[in-house]
């Protein structure tokens, strides 16, 4: 499901205070939007009542997972009446089915002998299976040979049904997740609207601090499209974010993952989403929208001009580096990119910032262009402790031919490197 904000809360809104005739219609537009983000909230709650009792039930799933195979597997067996082994899975004790359940769940799949082994534990033997009569052997080993395809055909169809029925309860939890992101969004439309409408004054704040920018890329030797994407953006209160996506390989699909992740985080972030609940709309996208594996990283700086303070946010990405005169601090996570889970974990770090830190983000490409270090980020870190200019065009130009020379002057992967010095106003 895509949850488009514009769809729901239109984009003729504006949030200032209404004149004249305006009042009523402000007063009425505000009732819809909080009766929309009301219900959008109920939807919300619905599915994570839903989601949370499939949750509940899943305390008793092996034993609900053993009685759906028990009753498969006889179903299944109905028409191999002649079987030898039909009245040893049919009318033996349940005890029967639980070992050879107990063997499934293990390893997935039961063998010749380990299924005669359960038989033979349970008092059951098969006549004729050492007989010398070379006709009713084969006529033994293909009765036994139809039994255990049976029995692993049954169990591979019931884990499906159940992984399913636990990815619809994940797929339930998330949508109400992003339905609260959603509501959480219009009711602060709402309430700025009718701040607007009270007639009080919203005074801004001056930032104390302020950026610079500088945006360097290339793309992989012989590849005409990049995977990787960015944006710089100007968020509310004064903040401002720098993000790096980096596709899985190069090429369109991977330009497709990056750009989607860019596009849907530049969109929700500046409309006032939570950076939680963005992230996972966005894992949901690219996890609803490929038809194979495809994932992409996400790394995102927001740095607060007014308070003095950066925020990073890594999901499967590279370090970043944050120089403070000759001293340079490098901020990694460990983390897998989005779209490869149905719930991700963020790492998030925070850090104070006093003024002339420069703050220097880059994909993959770039790290892993010196194959001389262990440490793939050490080589990044030394040139920048010994850089001296302090133009940030100049420094992320730097980095990408310094990647691009150390592979003998080709690019051996798609490159982009953002570069913000933030300084006091």
């Amino acid at each position: 499901m895509n949850i488009d904000i514009d769809d729901i809360i239109g984009t003729g809104i504006k949030l200032l205070p209404p004149s004249g005739g305006r009042l009523e219609e402000s007063k009425e537009a505000i009732y819809k939007l909080n009766s929309v983000s009301e219900t959008i909230s109920e939807m919300a709650a619905s599915y994570n009542e839903v989601a949370v009792a499939t949750v509940c039930e899943e305390g008793n799933a092996k034993k609900e997972a053993r009685k759906v195979f028990a009753e498969e597997l006889y179903n299944n067996i109905e028409e191999l009446t002649e079987n030898i082994l039909y009245e040893d899975i049919m009318y033996q004790d349940e005890i029967v089915i639980d070992n050879i359940f107990s063997i499934l769940e293990k390893q997935e799949t039961i063998s010749r002998d380990e299924l005669l082994k359960v038989f033979e534990q349970n008092n059951s033997y098969i006549i004729g299976i050492d007989s010398e009569d070379e006709e009713i052997k084969n006529e033994i080993e293909s009765d036994i040979k139809k039994i255990v395809k049976t029995i692993n055909d049954t169990y591979k169809i019931n884990k499906l049904n159940l992984i399913w029925k636990q990815k619809e309860a994940s797929n339930r939890k998330t949508l109400a997740n992003q339905l609260g992101g959603v509501s959480k969004v219009i009711s602060s439309v709402a309430e700025d609207m009718k701040t607007g409408t009270s007639g009080v004054a919203v005074i801004d704040a001056e930032p104390k601090f302020k950026i610079e920018i500088g945006v360097a890329r290339t793309t992989k030797n012989k590849s005409e499209i990049s995977g990787d994407s960015s944006t710089q953006s100007k968020l509310n209160d004064g903040k401002y974010m720098l993000a790096i996506s980096d596709g899985m390989g190069s090429g369109q699909s991977a330009k497709r993952s990056s750009s989607t992740v860019i596009k849907m985080l530049d969109r929700l972030l500046t409309s006032g989403f939570d950076k939680d609940i963005s992230i996972g709309l966005i894992n949901s996208a690219i996890n609803l929208n490929s038809s194979r594996e495809t994932y992409a990283t996400i790394d995102i700086s927001v740095i607060d001009l007014m308070n003095g303070n950066i925020e990073f946010v890594k999901n499967g990405a590279c370090p970043t580096f944050v120089k403070s005169r000759n001293k340079v601090e490098i901020i990694k996570a460990i983390s897998l990119p989005a779209g490869m889970l149905d719930n991700i974990e963020l790492v998030v770090y925070d850090k104070d910032i006093s003024g002339g830190e420069i703050v220097v983000m880059c994909s993959d490409g770039v790290i892993d262009s010196n194959a001389e270090y262990t440490n793939k980020e050490l080589w990044v870190r030394d040139l920048l402790e010994n850089i001296e200019t302090e133009d940030v065009q100049k420094i992320a130009d730097l980095l990408v031919n310094e990647s691009i020379d150390n592979n003998l002057g080709l690019a051996r992967d798609d490159m982009t490197v953002l570069v913000a010095k933030i300084a006091k106003i």
